[in-house]
């Protein structure tokens, strides 16, 4: 099994439901190949769940939009204009 950076984005989430948003984003900042979720929404939307659960939420909604530009069906872009309301 080859680990990917999206098992280490899955495995960041859920250190940081344990142990904290700063954990978590600690975890997101080490995740070796970040250039390959460079078009994945779900890690800028992850940054930003964290970002907002330690209580910034400037930073929040400046990921909450990039998620939203990266939204590859109406689904996603439903749910990250639902996460971007939440946080302003």
């Amino acid at each position: 099994m080859c680990p990917t950076a999206v098992i280490a984005l899955n495995r960041a989430i859920a250190i940081s439901q344990l142990e904290g948003p700063e954990r978590g984003l600690l975890e997101l900042d080490s995740i070796v190949d970040r250039k390959r979720l460079a078009a994945y929404p779900f890690y800028p939307a992850a940054l930003a769940d964290l970002e907002l659960r330690a209580g910034r939420r400037d930073d929040a909604c400046r990921h909450f939009r990039e998620a939203l530009a990266l939204a590859r069906n109406p689904a996603e872009r439903q749910f990250f204009e639902q996460r971007l309301a939440s946080c302003m």
